[in-house]
């Protein structure tokens, strides 16, 4: 049976814009939350994100291209996007990888990757075959100074052809600053468990049992307990009923270990910057 979700959603941080700027070269690296399970990453120039969903529905300002209205305002639209070196998808849902940005951003250059099943679908949408790329879980590849690893994720959730497991991953991402490890869609595996040199977890919060849970996501937040980690996968999408888009970080914080000290619960556009391995969150000075 689905598990019941509240009436009340929990909304994310109001939205702050990201700009031209933020794509610019830097000597640090710094990461956005897109909102829902989207990233963006700038390692000293060299630019990715991963699972975005950043387009609206054609003549709506408050319905995203998925069909959901939104929560919070998108921080960047894809259409805006000036430039990007890679295009990183965990897996196939719609709310992850969404078909009218996956097309807008193929003038950003960027390299699309993800599961074989991953850029099947890229290319049925319209990405050039020489712009997109299959990997297995495990392989390592290199975007710049950066190197991206598959990580394994069990997402077979009941639809009617349910995910193998080489379907669905996550990516360990090391950068000259530090290593980010965005986990996809699971539920907790033992080799979860096992990960370590771990600088930022993208921790997704979202209360699914196709998902970590909230018990399970704050066993794995303890276990990695040197790093900071950025919770997402909530506070987007109207849904009160479906339980992947709703969660509380909140209600993790008292749970995880020095949560004061590293547990960010970031707005949609607002800035992590990690620089030599020292873990800086800026926020913008009111005016």
């Amino acid at each position: 049976m689905p598990k019941e979700t509240s009436a009340i959603q929990v909304r994310a941080p109001y939205t702050k814009p990201i700009t031209a700027k933020d794509f610019e070269s830097s000597d640090d690296t710094s990461i956005w939350w897109l909102s829902s399970a989207g990233f963006l990453i700038n390692s000293r120039g060299t630019l990715l994100m991963i699972d975005p969903v950043i387009a609206m529905q054609a003549g709506s300002d408050e319905i995203c291209e998925i069909g959901h209205r939104l929560l919070v305002p998108l921080p960047i639209l894809a259409a805006d996007v000036p430039r990007l070196d890679a295009i990183l998808y965990t897996h196939m849902d719609d709310d992850h990888l969404a078909p009218v940005t996956a097309a807008d951003l193929i003038k950003t250059g960027g390299l699309y990757g993800g599961p074989a099943i991953v850029v099947r679908e890229l290319e049925r949408l319209g990405v050039p075959s020489r712009q997109a790329r299959a990997f297995r879980i495990g392989e390592r590849f290199r975007v710049g100074p950066i190197e991206i690893t598959l990580t394994r994720a069990d997402h077979a959730w009941p639809s009617q052809h349910p995910y193998g497991p080489e379907d669905c991953c996550g990516f360990f991402i090391s950068t000259p600053d530090g290593n980010i490890w965005c986990t996809g869609d699971t539920r907790l595996l033992d080799e979860h468990m096992q990960m370590s040199e771990v600088d930022v977890l993208l921790l997704d919060v979202s209360d699914d049992p196709y998902h970590f849970g909230v018990e399970n996501a704050v066993k794995l937040a303890n276990r990695l307990e040197h790093a900071d980690i950025i919770t997402h996968h909530y506070g987007t999408y109207h849904g009160p009923e479906l339980p992947p888009f709703n969660g509380d970080p909140n209600k993790l914080a008292p749970q995880i270990a020095r949560s004061e000290n590293r547990y960010h619960i970031l707005a949609p556009g607002e800035r992590f910057v990690l620089t030599n391995k020292e873990r800086l969150l800026l926020r913008p000075v009111s005016e």
